[in-house]
């Protein structure tokens, strides 16, 4: 069982050795935490009955049924107080993220450490993980399939941070001079300046107020460029 770049980062993620993977599809990332010794005990929810069965299928295939239960339910709320410390999100939206663990914080009051991979709203997930008392340990980013992916470790602990580019860029990311950030950069500031050539030079007030918009979002990009390189010349 080979499994994508992006799913490899969040195994990689998990310090925890029991583990809750929500969303678990077909169980791939939970045999994986089994067969690489990386998790002891593994409870895989999804809720979607047939995902499910085909999940259970796979843990029999691999021998992995006294490690891996399956539980069918939405979000967190297939799980009790105190059953894992470490809790997986991937394969969503950020909104969605949130959503999930907003609806279960007394699982979040006993869960040691988030692994997450939103597909979206990376910023909205990182203030919101500020908000609950979780710090952002670490941060990986990945292009695989032309899409840009940002997988997330949080831990226990309070933490702010002093720029905006640094919940819209991670600050993590940033203070390693991550390449594939670096190369998200510019595709981002590549796609938003051929916007603005399209928008030059139209003057409706929708066109101006997007063009303001447009530019604000370049600047931003531009200033988290130039952390990089100060970072670099440091």
């Amino acid at each position: 069982m080979e499994l994508s770049q992006r799913l490899l980062a969040v195994c990689h993620f998990v310090t925890q050795k029991r583990v809750a993977d929500i969303g678990t599809d077909h169980a791939y990332v939970p045999i994986y935490l089994h067969k690489k010794g990386i998790a002891e005990k593994i409870i895989a929810c999804d809720i979607n009955e047939k995902p499910l069965q085909k999940a259970q299928q796979n843990i029999m295939s691999h021998c992995a049924q006294n490690v891996i239960t399956t539980r069918l339910g939405s979000g967190l709320q297939p799980l009790q107080p105190n059953e894992v410390d470490s809790i997986i999100l991937s394969g969503m939206g950020g909104m969605l993220i949130i959503e999930l663990l907003e609806q279960s914080k007394n699982i979040l009051e006993t869960t040691k450490e988030l692994v997450l991979c939103p597909h979206l709203d990376v910023p909205a997930v990182r203030k919101y993980l500020h908000n609950i008392g979780f710090c952002i340990a670490d941060e990986k980013m990945i292009l695989e399939d032309t899409i840009f992916y940002t997988v997330l470790r949080a831990e226990k602990g309070q933490q702010k941070y002093d720029k905006e580019i640094e919940y819209l860029f991670g600050k993590t990311l940033l203070d390693k001079k991550d390449e594939v950030l670096k190369q998200f950069l510019q595709y981002e500031k590549n796609r938003l300046q051929n916007i603005q050539k399209q928008l030059n030079g139209k003057n409706t007030e929708q066109s101006q107020k997007r063009l303001q918009k447009i530019l604000e979002q370049i600047n931003q990009i531009e200033e988290a460029e130039q952390c990089l390189y100060c970072a670099e010349k440091s």
